[in-house]
């Protein structure tokens, strides 16, 4: 029978330094790590509740902006409307100065046809 030693990557090794540290050189270690996770955690802490409330003006400043590009559609909705409508009063315009220049010219027209029968008489 023959027995074997397999060295295997995941094999903790340690050196003589760490081992033969004494109680209150551990203790002291301890209580660094535990300092720094306690200012840690509360960092953490801290950075959650940011986070929270960032999300919370994320949301917010979505509607808004949810609002913004509706009043944006309308107003661009109300623009060709706009547009439309001067079109409309343009072309009225041309109608009324067509009719009023029209209309000055039939009154030249009854008025020379007036004159022209009274001299006939």
């Amino acid at each position: 029978m023959c027995f074997m030693a397999i060295k295997s990557d995941n094999e903790v090794i340690s050196s003589d330094d760490e081992s033969n540290l004494s109680y209150n050189e551990l203790h002291s270690v301890f209580e660094t790590l535990y300092d720094e996770y306690k200012k840690l955690s509360s960092e953490y802490s801290l950075l959650k509740k940011n986070h929270a409330c960032l999300l919370i003006k994320k949301d917010i400043l979505e509607k808004k902006a949810c609002i913004v590009v509706d009043d944006c559609d309308k107003m661009n909705q109300r623009e060709e409307e706009n547009k439309a409508l001067k079109e409309k009063v343009d072309n009225l315009n041309t109608i009324l100065a067509k009719f009023t220049q029209g209309s000055k010219i039939l009154k030249i027209i009854l008025a020379s046809k007036d004159v022209f029968s009274t001299t006939e008489i």
